[in-house]
Formats: structure tokens, C-alpha cells, sequence
């Protein structure tokens, strides 16, 4: 029997038949060739399942899997899927619409087996098709413990993506993977970070994440909302774990991350203001006034201000973020 590879690549397949070929094609022409892919075809109702299998089948290279869900499962629960079949010691999370380095196997390899790391955090960049980069994702060059990573990400200067981290199998699926959810990623990285002894920082940019106008990351999309639940499933999770000023990261994760992402992605994508309406009142009910307090304490006047607009009525933030607020 054929030996385990060191990495298993979890690869959800759903409505990216435009995309499959150059995430695949990234893959099998990575330099290291000590890992698996295993395809999970989530009932796409476009080719992209055909399209994946065909493509596998035309190669020898690469050992690989692909498993079909009788029914749509979603993102979250699609990744678990892939986990239980994989065999790898590590698994690493890559979105059917992106497209990742020749090098990324090997680099991760090399630092998981040198730091004896839990986790590999590597850095990635925000493409559009045409190849523009919209923004770099950093991560720094270190070595921190699991629980240091959980303060960065609340501390909001490490982000919580599940695509650009390698995990150890084991951890991977001893966690919840919250189902029927956006937003999960948060969720399942302070999981597995939590969990982890060893996290590996590197700086190299090893993942592309493209920005389509067809993705659910650049269209406006009323289960945004969910961020509520996976910030209240968060802190249920964390609330125990020994974090450094853990009330104030809170606040900050809960606040000027969730309720300004929240409000700022229905103000900025929403087509019309009558589509943003209820999404906006919703953040505007739960806001306090302690709440903008809070975000002035924390060096943020400007977003305090905005936020304040919302507070008053939602039409004159919308107005403000739609004028001013576009990146």
C-alpha cells in the first residue's frame, strides 16, 4: 500500500466551471509532489464536477480523490467531508476559484517539518482576473504558540482565512465546522489555533484569492448577518482560553470588526438602498452608545463617527459609505 502524504489538499467544488482548470492546473504543477488532492463536487449544477474529474483522470502525477455530496452541504461541512477521506497529516484548504503558488507544497513542508509546526500561516494576495492586486495579505515571519495566533486574530492584525493555513489533520477535524453559515473561516481558524501548540508565521506569498465579480466575497449578500452567530459562537469558544486583555480583544473582534463589516459590506454592495435597509437597521438596534464610546477608546474616532451616522439613521450612513466609503 502506497505510504500517506504529507499534505492532503481539501478542494470544495461548486459553481466554478470557469475557474477549475487554473486551480488545477496550479496544483499539479506544484515543484513538491508529497500530497493528495481530494475534490469534493458539493451537487454543482454547472461542469465543474466533470470538469474536475476529467482533469484528474488525464494525470498520474498527483494521487487524488473525488467524492460527490447527494446533496449541497456548503463550504464548511464540504471541507470536513474532504477531511475524513483525506490521508495526509496536514490538510490545507483551497478554494476552487483561486489558484496558489508552484512552490506553496514545499514551502509548507519544509517549515511544518522544521519548526515540528501545528500550523503554517503563509501570506497570499487579493487578485482580479486581469492580475491587479488589490491587496497583500501579511503575516509576518515568526514562530508564536496557538494561543499568541487567537490574540492576533481578535487583535485584528492576523487574519482568520482558512486557505492561506496548513493544519495538522488531527486538529482540523476534532473541531465544529459550523454549517449553513458565511463567515465560517473565523470560526474554524481560532479552532484550530486554539488548539495548537506550534504556529509557523512565513511572509512568502504563496496563495492567490481572486476577487470575481461572480464571488460571494464581491456581491452583496443579506446572510452577512450570519457574522452575528460565528462572532457569538467565537466568543463561547474562547471564553475560557487564557488571552492577555481578553474583554477588550472581544470588543474589538465583535465591534469594530463584525458590526462595521456587517454595515459597511450592505452599504458599499447592496444595489439599492431598499436592499440595505434591513440589514442596516438591524446593526443600528443592537448598537449602543458604550459601543461607539468604545470604538473612540480604541484610537478608531473616524469609524466612531461613521458608526454614529448609523446610530442616527441608516439612509445618512448609507449615503456617507456609498460617497466615501468605496475602497
Amino acid at each position: 500500500m502506497q505510504a500517506p502524504p504529507k499534505i492532503s489538499v481539501l478542494l470544495p467544488v461548486y459553481k466554478v466551471e470557469p475557474y477549475i482548470e487554473e486551480c488545477l492546473d496550479s496544483l499539479l504543477s506544484q515543484t513538491s509532489t508529497d500530497f493528495e488532492i481530494i475534490a469534493v463536487d458539493d451537487s454543482s449544477p454547472d461542469r465543474s464536477g466533470e470538469m474536475t474529474s476529467r482533469i484528474l483522470e488525464n494525470q498520474t502525477r498527483i494521487p487524488w480523490k473525488l467524492i460527490k455530496n447527494a446533496e449541497n452541504k456548503g463550504l464548511a461541512e464540504t471541507r470536513k467531508v474532504a477531511a475524513l477521506a483525506a490521508r495526509g497529516e496536514y490538510v490545507l484548504c483551497v478554494d476552487s476559484d483561486d489558484h496558489v503558488h508552484h512552490d506553496l507544497i514545499r514551502r509548507v513542508i519544509e517549515e511544518a517539518d522544521k519548526h515540528n509546526a501545528d500550523v503554517v500561516v503563509f501570506a497570499a494576495e487579493n487578485v482580479t482576473p486581469d492580475g491587479k492586486v488589490n491587496y497583500r495579505i501579511e503575516t509576518g515571519d515568526t514562530v508564536i504558540t496557538g494561543m499568541q495566533a487567537v490574540e492576533r486574530i481578535f487583535d485584528l492584525t492576523l487574519q482568520a482565512y482558512c486557505w492561506n493555513k496548513l493544519v495538522r489533520r488531527s486538529i482540523f477535524l476534532s473541531i465544529e465546522h459550523p454549517t449553513g453559515l458565511i463567515y465560517e473561516d473565523i470560526c474554524v481558524s481560532i479552532q484550530t489555533l486554539g488548539k495548537s501548540n506550534v504556529v509557523r508565521l512565513i511572509p512568502d506569498n504563496l496563495y492567490a484569492y481572486m476577487d470575481r465579480e461572480t464571488g460571494i466575497s464581491t456581491r452583496f449578500n443579506p446572510k452577512i448577518v450570519d457574522l452575528y452567530a460565528i462572532i457569538d459562537r467565537v466568543e463561547k469558544i474562547t471564553a475560557s482560553m487564557p488571552i492577555p486583555n481578553y474583554r477588550r480583544l472581544l470588543f474589538r473582534l465583535k465591534y469594530i470588526y463584525g458590526y462595521r463589516t456587517i454595515a459597511f459590506q450592505a452599504a458599499i454592495k447592496a444595489p439599492t438602498y431598499r436592499l440595505a435597509e434591513p440589514v442596516l437597521l438591524g446593526v443600528s438596534e443592537k448598537l449602543r452608545v458604550a459601543h461607539l464610546v468604545g470604538m473612540y477608546s480604541d484610537h478608531r474616532p473616524k469609524l466612531s463617527f461613521v458608526m454614529a451616522m448609523l446610530k442616527i439613521h441608516p439612509w445618512i450612513f448609507y449615503c456617507f459609505v456609498r460617497r466615501f466609503g468605496r475602497r
